[in-house]
């Protein structure tokens, strides 16, 4: 997901029926450049160079997010899509989570992450830590730093919990549940769950964990 203002112009994409390296091009209606989803760059036309700003999203089943948001705005599907549900990852070794800048790249195995679904790591200099939730396929990567106190956590029950308050977390929205830091939420960072291959197509450099 990204912010859609570049150099203060609000612009519309589409989708351009094009592929790049297998992967969706984008088109913007107000200058006709093309757009890589998975850079955020423009790589053709007048604004060629540009880059949308990521924001942080998560990618789960309907199920888990309504009982998290159940006020929840809907966009249908037109009839012609193809079937989406958790069998898309039946080899969870071909999907990463990934996070890059312009100087770096980290990807996380959704195979690994199955087994070690709670991994401490860093990133761009601040302590992260990465959550998979296996029932509904749902990778996040967390800001460790809860109101200036940083966190180690594990899983308990399907639910995250820290080692320093005992505050548990939902692992799909990072908010507080249960403990003395419930209501407040972890930080979540711009990371995409993405196709292994179609991953590193782009961000050969990526550092894989």
């Amino acid at each position: 997901m990204y912010a859609r203002t570049v150099d203060g112009q609000v612009l519309h994409l589409g989708v351009s029926g094009m592929l790049w390296s297998h992967s969706l091009v984008m088109y913007d209606q107000e200058t006709g450049s093309y757009w890589s989803h998975l850079l955020g760059k423009a790589m053709e036309g007048p604004l060629k160079g540009a880059r949308l700003k990521p924001i942080p999203s998560v990618m789960t089943d309907w199920d888990s997010w309504a009982s998290e948001h159940p006020k929840t705005t809907l966009a249908l599907l037109p009839q012609t899509y193809r079937l989406y549900s958790r069998q898309w990852y039946r080899n969870l070794d071909d999907y990463v989570l990934g996070i890059a800048s312009e100087d770096e790249a980290k990807a996380w195995s959704l195979g690994r992450l199955a087994k070690e679904p709670v991994r401490h790591d860093t990133w761009a200099g601040q302590e992260v830590v990465v959550v998979f939730e296996a029932k509904s396929v749902t990778a996040r990567l967390f800001s460790r730093r809860v109101s200036d106190r940083l966190l180690t956590f594990r899983l308990e029950d399907s639910v995250l919990a820290d080692n320093e308050t005992g505050t548990t977390w939902s692992p799909i929205s990072g908010r507080g549940l249960e403990g003395p830091l419930a209501q407040l939420h972890l930080t979540p960072l711009p990371a995409i769950l993405s196709d292994r291959y179609a991953w590193f197509l782009f961000y050969p450099r990526t550092e894989l964990r």
